[in-house]
């Protein structure tokens, strides 16, 4: 009888914790069943012993262990198909994973760049995608390796894309044939601000032979941190796993080299990197301000009272944030390639993929974007879901049309 009330009370204990650890997910979420457990998993890792790390050591450390806890993720390399060979290679002097095709029906080539804030992430994450994608497609691809802030920040990662592309064009590859003006350039979250920005820096040195781009929930600005999509991550979903504001504002910072700690990171969230000259600036009320997006995506925003503004920090910020290498939507968008923009309704970046849409259609290209309102941030990269599908199969019809 004793060992049973003992076992018991262990049961309650861990049932307990469970349930006070819980935190529901919206209901018509994409995924929902499987990403509760993925969702908790990484709360208890990445955020909940991520802040202690952070609070210990700081963000670099806890950014390191954001690595490691993503690359557990990935230690089970998904099987490599029968009908693509897959070579790891350097090109332009870059790390590369390039995907050559059986039975090809394009002579095209993607060029993908994979997410992670800059910061995380790999290739070979991404390589179930591109397996999937590149199969459909029946064309050859290439997954860029490149270099991650802190250690590396703007513009060592873009330097990289450019490097590789510009390579690819010019030099070909050794081992994967492909015709150099079918290039489409693809890229997710942070790979997605990295195909904008490399499009952008490409046309502006009259290097033109970009086919098409395709920007998944991308980032295009770092400022806006109070926005209707940001704002929904406080009311729905606040304190889940999901990209949530912090953790952009410490990317945001690590990748641009500047001061990264819990204090700054807060003064990002609170705004006050925006000095009043600039937010109230036509560039800003044009290019950033959330009254521009469709009304659906505004009705429950709230006017937040502004904090005192970090005039040194908001100096460096706009310094640097404000170069269209860094936030693409600042660029001359006149004459790029078409695009898809997909956007994610969970997700706090919607709004700035919903206003770089907007510019590259006031802009004259062909744009193309498509709202999957049940998507999260991390759909594209999630296994067996049938949203992803969704989502592959209009990037899919995209590209094949441009090639």
């Amino acid at each position: 009888m004793t060992d049973w009330l003992y076992w018991i009370l262990i049961f309650l204990f861990f049932a307990g914790s469970l349930f006070l650890l819980h935190i529901p997910l919206p209901h018509d979420i994409s995924d929902r069943s499987k990403l509760a457990v993925a969702e908790f998993l990484l709360r208890m890792s990445n955020e909940y012993f991520g802040d202690l790390v952070e609070n210990l050591f700081g963000s670099v450390v806890r950014n390191k262990l954001s690595r490691f806890i993503l690359k557990i993720g990935f230690l089970m390399p998904p099987k490599e198909p029968m009908e693509i060979k897959r070579r790891e290679v350097k090109i332009g002097g870059v790390p590369c994973i390039t995907y050559e095709v059986a039975n090809r029906k394009s002579d095209g080539l993607l060029v993908f760049i994979h997410g992670g804030g800059w910061c995380v992430g790999e290739a070979a994450y991404y390589d179930d995608c591109l397996y999937k994608m590149l199969l459909k497609l029946r064309m050859n691809g290439v997954s860029i390796d490149y270099r991650l802030a802190p250690e590396h920040p703007f513009p060592a990662g873009l330097d990289d894309c450019e490097s590789v592309i510009l390579s690819l064009y010019h030099n070909g590859c050794e081992n994967l044939e492909f015709n150099r003006n079918k290039i489409i350039v693809q890229g997710d979250s942070a790979g997605g601000n990295l195909t904008a920005t490399v499009c952008q820096r490409l046309h502006r040195k009259n290097e033109k032979f970009v086919k098409a781009q395709v920007l998944i929930y991308p980032v295009t600005h770092v400022f806006n941190f109070n926005s209707p999509s940001y704002q929904e991550y406080w009311k729905k979903y606040s304190g889940t796993a999901l990209l949530n504001p912090k953790h952009m504002a410490r990317w945001i910072l690590l990748y641009l080299g500047l001061e990264c700690n819990k204090k700054t990171i807060k003064k990002l969230l609170n705004s006050q990197h925006l000095d009043a000259d600039f937010e109230n600036s036509e560039t800003y009320q044009e290019l950033l301000h959330y009254d521009k997006l469709p009304e659906k995506f505004k009705n429950d925003h709230t006017v937040r009272a502004r904090r005192d503004v970090d005039s040194e920090l908001a100096a460096k910020f706009q310094k640097v944030a404000t170069n269209p290498d860094c936030s693409p939507i600042f660029g001359d968008c006149h004459g790029l390639p078409p695009a898809l923009v997909l956007t994610a309704g969970y997700d706090v970046l919607r709004d700035e993929g919903i206003q770089y849409a907007q510019k590259l259609e006031n802009s004259g290209v062909k744009t193309k974007w498509i709202h999957f309102p049940r998507a999260y941030h991390g759909l594209f990269n999630m296994p067996n879901s049938e949203d992803r599908l969704e989502m592959m199969h209009e990037i899919v019809n995209f590209m094949s049309f441009h090639i």
